[in-house]
């Protein structure tokens, strides 16, 4: 048996101690779809296709029955979210609190654009991703989408046990900036938020109103400075903290608003977000290699980065259990290696 053929089988019978609740072929096809991922196969249906081992079976046969995997309306993300979570608890449980990030990454292909927000939890300078909607269209997300992707994530995870008392705390660049999304995390989950600024915010609490982009024309390079208790839009009665620093190292200030009131912790956690950007390449270029794809159908791309984040998962997880017993060094994803009993 080859290694491909072991590391499928292993996979198919983690997703049975996992309890997957989908069918046979689809459990198989996830698996091997998954294995080829491992051993390095870029997520295009072309070399997805290649990569399958039914040697007497046409190329285009192959490409049609991945796409009808794709295609098919029982996977979703919502389905694996829990078996992620479970897979990544023996590394998330060893941190004092858990840093979602939000973020969203677009392309254009073959005329039509791939539009994906995405949450991930921040592990170690990195992100790894858990949950994520895909739309067909340019532009910036909504509120609602925030909601939407978030709300899956936090419910999971706060009854997950060893998680439920952990805070959770969302991390976000300018796009999110919005104190209508604290308020709701602070006011629905207990969930605290620190958000990137745009300079067109305000500080509405003082008198009079101040934008930050006038503020920052005399703000000195190398400070750090902290306002309580106020309002960032002229309609928001929600209260937040703003801290605004600049490192000397730094061409520009960071401007964040928190739930927070604590500045070092408020800045320490968003520079967890920056993880999400290399998590991004790993997905669309320097790993598997997504962005091009010939795959444009926002259904597909859906499940297509459903088996990709399954391997993400995985190799997080297993590399980082060969770390701590000594046998980091091996860089091939193996089934005599990959220990599934640690996670079943």
């Amino acid at each position: 048996m080859t290694n491909f053929e072991k590391l499928t089988a292993t996979l198919m019978q983690l997703f049975i101690d996992l309890q997957i609740g989908i069918s046979l072929p689809l459990r198989k096809m996830l698996s091997t779809l998954t294995a080829c991922l491992l051993e390095g196969t870029p997520a295009h249906l072309t070399a997805l296709a290649e990569a399958l081992p039914d040697i007497d079976t046409a190329q285009v046969a192959k490409e049609q029955r991945i796409r009808r995997f794709l295609s098919n309306p029982r996977l979703s993300p919502i389905q694996l979210l829990p078996v992620f979570i479970h897979i990544l608890h023996p590394l998330l449980i060893l941190f004092p609190a858990l840093v979602l990030s939000v973020d969203r990454t677009c392309w254009k292909k073959r005329k039509r654009h791939i539009n994906i927000l995405m949450v991930s939890v921040a592990f170690r300078g990195r992100a790894i991703p858990l949950y994520w909607i895909v739309k067909d269209r340019a532009g910036n997300s909504s509120l609602s989408e925030w909601k939407q992707v978030l709300t899956p994530v936090i419910t999971h995870l706060q009854a997950r046990p060893g998680f439920s008392t952990k805070p959770l705390i969302v991390v976000a660049d300018r796009e999110f900036a919005s104190p209508k999304l604290a308020e709701w995390l602070h006011t629905t989950y207990h969930v605290e938020s620190v958000l990137r600024l745009k300079r067109s915010a305000y500080l509405c609490d003082q008198e009079p109103s101040v934008q930050l982009a006038e503020l920052l024309q005399y703000f000195p390079q190398g400070e750090t400075r902290v306002y309580h208790h106020i309002t960032v839009t002229q309609t928001s009665t929600f209260l937040v903290h703003v801290v605004i620093t600049w490192g000397k190292q730094y061409e520009e200030p960071l401007i964040i608003m928190s739930t927070s009131e604590e500045a070092n912790t408020s800045i320490r956690r968003y520079r967890q977000r920056f993880g999400i950007e290399p998590m991004f390449k790993d997905q669309k270029s320097n790993g598997f290699d997504l962005q091009r794809t010939k795959v444009t159908d926002p259904k597909r791309i859906d499940t297509l980065l459903l088996v990709m984040a399954f391997a993400h998962v995985l190799c997080t997880s297993e590399g980082y259990r060969r770390e701590c017993s000594g046998d980091a060094k091996k860089n091939a994803f193996t089934a005599d290696s990959f220990d599934r009993s640690v996670y079943s």
